[in-house]
């Protein structure tokens, strides 16, 4: 299980969540179709030549969302999560998006206010990937996502602190 869920979500939940969206089919099918469309954008972050971690944006659904930043753990803490934000940023035009980090896990929290989103709700993480169409095994156990908000009047520089 990612260190970043332990404790946090059951892991047949994470199982199912990687084994249905993170697979490398599941990955290549979401390549395709960021390809093929102007509204999205999926970046791979390189150090040295391999591969350390990756970025999935679309506006595929009701409103623009950040999927996902992928970055392998033996890149982490190295500035590609925040290279591939900035990559981000400076492919959009001024917009609002959004995006889901599973609740507890306060470094990603502090990485995307970092990066300008605010905090803004909090779903039920079992109902949102269900209708998304993930498979869980029988009785769950529930979790929940905060949902975390770039709004196009706080659109400026990524800002550090």
């Amino acid at each position: 299980m990612p260190v970043q869920f332990a404790g946090l979500v059951d892991a047949v939940v994470v199982d199912a969540v990687a084994t249905q969206t993170y697979e490398p089919a599941a990955v290549a099918d979401c390549i395709s179709r960021c390809t093929d469309d102007q509204g999205a954008v999926f970046l791979v972050g390189e150090i040295d030549g391999t591969v350390a971690g990756y970025l999935h944006y679309d506006s595929f659904g009701e409103e623009p969302e950040l999927h996902r930043i992928y970055i392998d753990q033996r890149f982490r803490s190295q500035g590609v999560g925040t290279a591939l934000v900035e990559a981000l940023h400076r492919r959009l035009q001024p917009t609002s998006y959004f995006l889901l980090v599973v609740k507890g896990n306060d470094g990603a929290v502090r990485f995307y206010e970092r990066h300008g989103l605010i905090q803004e709700d909090i779903l039920d993480g079992i109902e949102h990937y269900q209708a998304a169409g993930v498979s869980f095994p029988p009785n769950p156990k529930p979790f929940e996502l905060v949902v975390m908000r770039y709004r196009a009047a706080d659109w400026s520089a990524p800002r550090r602190r």
